[in-house]
């Protein structure tokens, strides 16, 4: 899936503009196709990381208006009474603690290897009470430039299951214009004996697309294995033989 999502955007980015660079020379679709798993994500990464927020932001202008556009829509078509549609991820990590984890991942270090943690990732920095980032949902559609604000205390409709505890709670808005899009962040945790087990939740409204929905626990999944893994010292782009996180 990563691999896929590299390339996709890889291409993305080519037919917006870019000039994407590889081995001293620029990447035409074809190349990109004939990439493997490693050269396509170091590629990407650097594409991502070499535009900046300017220069990613006015590359992806058209499409960021549409993506606003669509959560607009989506909120609209919702109704305020509406549930919200739940995405949940079970990850169980071994041979890190909660607490390492917490201390490799404070707002300098994230938004330095934030591009590396997801293929749908472009950036993420501190914006006054809150974070400023841009990232796919789901891996569906155009990216969100959006403020988020995390906050275990964030009121969220769903109570932690049992025996977990509140790991972080979020709320979304535009950043263009400030429009709340109720697009929430709702992460659990249970310590274990060698390690930690997480759910990883987002929550959505009503008239979300399932697609969305579906695959925004994939995204969370491939973000959160790369944060244990880098805060373990591991290489974030190990295969799926790694131990470190199921």
């Amino acid at each position: 899936m990563e691999y896929d999502r590299h390339r996709h955007v890889l291409h993305e980015m080519t037919r917006l503009g870019a000039t994407i660079e590889h081995a001293g020379g620029r990447l035409t679709h074809e190349e990109i196709d004939f990439l493997d798993a490693a050269e396509a994500r170091t590629a990407c990464i650097t594409a991502r990381r070499s535009y900046g927020v300017e220069g990613i932001t006015h590359l992806y202008r058209d499409l960021l208006r549409a993506s606003d556009r669509m959560w607009k829509e989506v909120n609209a078509g919702s109704g305020k009474n509406a549930p919200l549609r739940f995405a949940t991820a079970d990850v169980t990590v071994t041979g890190l603690r909660i607490e390492e984890l917490h201390a490799a991942l404070g707002p300098a270090n994230l938004s330095r290897d934030y591009a590396s943690l997801n293929p749908d990732h472009y950036f993420i920095e501190e914006d006054g009470d809150g974070m400023h980032a841009m990232e796919t949902f789901g891996m569906y559609g155009a990216p969100t430039e959006m403020h988020l604000i995390a906050d275990p205390a964030i009121p969220v409709p769903v109570e932690p299951a049992a025996g977990y505890l509140v790991l972080t709670a979020g709320s979304t808005s535009l950043a263009s214009d400030g429009t709340e899009i109720n697009v929430l962040a709702f992460h659990q945790y249970k310590p274990l004996d060698n390690g930690f087990a997480v759910k990883l939740g987002s929550l959505y409204p009503a008239a979300t697309r399932r697609q969305i929905v579906e695959g925004h626990k994939v995204h969370m999944a491939i973000e959160f294995r790369a944060m244990c893994e880098l805060a373990a010292g591991a290489d974030a782009g190990l295969g799926a033989d790694s131990d470190l996180v199921k």
